[in-house]
């Protein structure tokens, strides 16, 4: 008989937990403070408490805060939503908390967060909205992890400027090729 694998949530860096009431204040204040505000989701939007809650959990498939196992402290969140299973795809999101920290956290805790999303659902890929400047975060990655699917040209107004919003895709098979070891590294004993 052929064992249940358990995608593993804990590395020996960071791991992920669910989200909870109790982080609600944290996470509202911290989605709309002049570092991450104006970088993710409402794009320097101050949303009422409902209108955060029901965007937070919105068509929500699996959603984690990344921590770090040294202290506890939450680093980013991970989610996957909009999943369309029919065709086999949904849309991932991830935000560093801090996006002026360049610690490898949030990327363990992103790669951690990809092996449970494959290894729970028959997705063939996700697909990642990026606006033209956080695009530097994730650049590293290309050809490697993800693939460029789509550019919208001038798509995105901030700081005083028009941006390119790019379509990032995260193919399963390329996943499992290449991103597994990553989360074989981080999460062995």
């Amino acid at each position: 008989m052929e064992r249940f694998a358990v995608p593993s949530l804990i590395g020996r860096h960071v791991y992920l937990r669910a989200v909870t009431p109790q982080d609600f204040g944290f996470l509202h204040a911290t989605e709309t403070s002049g570092e991450l505000g104006p970088r993710w989701r409402f794009r320097g939007a101050t949303p009422s408490p409902e209108q955060w809650s029901h965007s937070t959990w919105g068509n929500v498939l699996a959603q984690f805060l990344v921590a770090t196992t040294k202290d506890n402290s939450p680093v980013g969140m991970v989610a996957v939503h909009q999943a369309n299973f029919q065709d086999g795809h949904a849309q991932l999101s991830a935000a560093r908390f801090k996006p002026s920290d360049k610690t490898p956290s949030m990327m363990l805790g992103l790669a951690i967060f990809l092996q449970y999303v494959f290894g729970c659902w028959d997705l063939r890929k996700l697909y990642m909205e990026v606006p033209e400047y956080n695009y530097s975060q994730f650049s590293s990655g290309v050809g490697n992890f993800f693939e460029i699917e789509g550019r919208l040209r001038d798509h995105l107004y901030s700081g005083g400027r028009f941006w390119d919003q790019l379509t990032l895709a995260i193919y399963r098979d390329v996943w499992v090729d290449r991103g597994g070891a990553i989360v074989e590294l981080e999460t062995a004993g």
